[in-house]
């Protein structure tokens, strides 16, 4: 090549190569004064308007093209895992006396015609005693289940717990109040009343959003049966209400769900696991079982359920999780 195309082609790389950087500053600059202006707009649960409007855009196709009221593949008995992994204790109470428990149940038609009925479900106090972490520990030692706490948290050897700061809402900045306990006439049902309707066991596969699944057996009484049971206030279009609110005894830990799932015939108030009661780690005396969706929404130790037209808070959804968890 002669000396001038080259110093042509040297001064046209060197041109570009100039457009180029200048471009690509430009473009960056416009990008972080865009992230800047985005990342100040108000959160929902913990998630900018945008990014909340595209999950929640997903799941309505989701909804759309999967059928809502398909049942989950059941197994044989035989399948099941005999030692099932006791997903989640947040909000487990394992000094809770279990003869205090009771199910505060509000927003129903008619109940003051009940003998469970009183005037505040938030009267009732519900008992604990260091005594009673033994009793618990012991429990689920005898069934091999890992040890936890009072409050339900994780032994440091478990390989599942989260470093401080790696879980969504674990920044000491991040405030997420807790929302204000059941209150009002209902019912303070026993366990006695819920294992009163008619008996359910089911063989399904419990799948955690970690991403690992396992076949587990429970027993309990379909939710669709205890609304039969204990019918909500219904609106006055003759509709049930939209959603329910469910929360443990402390109130720390809560969700909540689309009447529509409660009554899918494969959700259960369920009592029994592996064909044994429930022991404490896996939310002794009552938790919510519902194939249909990941283990975070299936709540443990239940012990207030709200019938309600406003779309409740849920625990994992304040801390940047799918609100409705559906698979």
């Amino acid at each position: 090549m002669s000396e001038r195309p080259q110093q042509e082609a040297e001064i046209e790389i060197a041109r570009r190569t100039r457009r180029s950087l200048l471009t690509g500053a430009a473009t960056a600059a416009v990008a972080g004064i865009a992230y800047r202006l985005w990342d100040r707009r108000p959160q929902i649960g913990m998630m900018h308007r945008p990014q909340r409007d595209a999950e929640e855009f997903n799941r309505a196709i989701s909804q759309h093209l999967l059928n809502p009221a398909a049942l989950s593949p059941t197994y044989p008995a035989s399948r099941a895992v005999k030692k099932p992994y006791p997903n989640g204790l947040i909000g487990i109470r394992k000094d809770l006396d279990p003869a205090s428990w009771r199910l505060q149940l509000t927003g129903l038609h008619q109940p003051q015609g009940h003998p469970r009925y009183v005037e505040d479900v938030a009267a009732w106090q519900y008992r604990y005693h260091p005594a009673f972490i033994q009793t618990a520990l012991e429990i689920d030692s005898e069934a091999d289940i890992q040890q936890a706490g009072a409050a339900g948290g994780m032994s440091e050897d478990n390989p599942k717990k989260p470093a401080p700061g790696s879980t969504p809402g674990d920044a000491p900045d991040q405030i997420i109040p807790t929302p204000t306990p059941a209150s009002g006439p209902g019912l303070l049902l026993t366990l006695a009343d819920i294992k009163s309707l008619p008996f359910v066991e089911q063989t399904t596969e419990f799948k955690c959003i970690e991403g690992w699944s396992e076949i587990v057996t429970h027993g309990g009484a379909r939710f669709r049966d205890f609304i039969e049971a204990y019918p909500p206030l219904r609106n006055p279009d003759g509709s049930l209400p939209k959603y329910a609110f469910l929360s443990t005894p402390d109130g720390t830990f809560y969700s909540g769900f689309e009447i529509a799932a409660l009554l899918h015939p494969q959700t259960l108030l369920c009592f029994q696991i592996s064909r044994r009661d429930l022991t404490p780690a896996h939310g002794a005396p009552l938790r919510l079982t519902m194939p249909i969706k990941y283990g975070y929404k299936q709540i443990k130790q239940i012990a207030s359920i709200t019938y309600t037209n406003t779309q409740p808070p849920d625990y994992w959804a304040s801390r940047a999780y799918d609100w409705h968890g559906g698979l």
